[in-house]
């Protein structure tokens, strides 16, 4: 009796500790360290990576598309014509600008430009203003200590031309290759072009979209006088190339 006694200890110690041991979970790893690599057809190496926290505001991610866009285009703040001695092109120049005020965001000169009424709205007219959206993440960005931050959100498995390209021509090409003033003959709004002016598909097709993005020789680098776009948007850029630039 005694021994069937400690046998069933035993056992239950036994089962405990199983059961302890299945209860360990590993913590959630929301960073990626290594990329995922599912079944690849392609040839590319599918990438699927993200520490991006929802309550930081990053400038590469968040900040200098608006910027690029918006501010920092031909005639206006960009590296090259840097209009009232405003170049906004890098994170370097927005700061030494002195145009933004992390200590109070309200009262620093890029609140009162993007909130005018007047001439001195910016961007000036015809060009649309910044939405709230945008002057709010402005704004949180200063107050978070405007860094010189950015993070990777980087999703390479299911590249598409309305979900990821024109998405990302809309936040770093368009505010020099609209429709309405198509720098260089690039309108770059719409996979066709209109008129005598290249759409995105022509530049795709040509080599010249990724040779720009590249800054290879014998391409102007693109965005002009700033930073090159985050690699994994030029990674989705080059897979949508690579399969034939379909739109969609």
């Amino acid at each position: 009796m005694q021994r069937r006694f400690l046998f069933f200890l035993f056992v239950l110690a036994i089962a405990g500790a199983a059961s302890i041991q299945s209860c360990k979970h590993s913590p959630l790893d929301i960073l990626v360290e290594d990329p995922i690599e599912p079944i690849d057809t392609t040839g590319d190496t599918i990438i699927i990576t993200s520490n991006c926290k929802q309550d930081t505001v990053y400038f590469e991610n968040d900040i200098y598309p608006i910027l690029i866009s918006n501010c920092a285009i031909s005639g206006c703040h960009d590296a090259e014509t840097h209009e009232e001695g405003i170049n906004l092109s890098t994170y370097a120049k927005v700061i030494s600008s002195h145009i933004m005020k992390p200590s109070d965001p309200y009262d620093s000169e890029f609140y009162d430009v993007v909130t005018e009424t007047g001439d001195d709205l910016m961007p000036p007219p015809p060009m649309a203003s910044l939405t709230d959206e945008e002057i709010a993440m402005i704004i949180l960005w200063q107050e978070q200590g405007a860094l010189d931050n950015s993070c990777t959100d980087c999703d390479t498995s299911a590249v598409t031309f309305s979900g990821t390209i024109l998405p990302i021509m809309d936040a770093y090409c368009t505010g020099c290759h609209d429709a309405s003033s198509p720098s260089g003959g690039l309108s770059l709004t719409a996979y066709l072009g209109t008129g005598s002016n290249d759409g995105i598909v022509d530049v795709a097709g040509d080599g010249r979209l990724l040779g720009s993005l590249n800054g290879e020789v014998g391409f102007v680098s693109m965005p002009p006088g700033g930073s090159m776009l985050p690699q994994c948007l030029i990674d989705q850029i080059r897979i949508w190339v690579d399969a034939g630039y379909p739109e969609d």
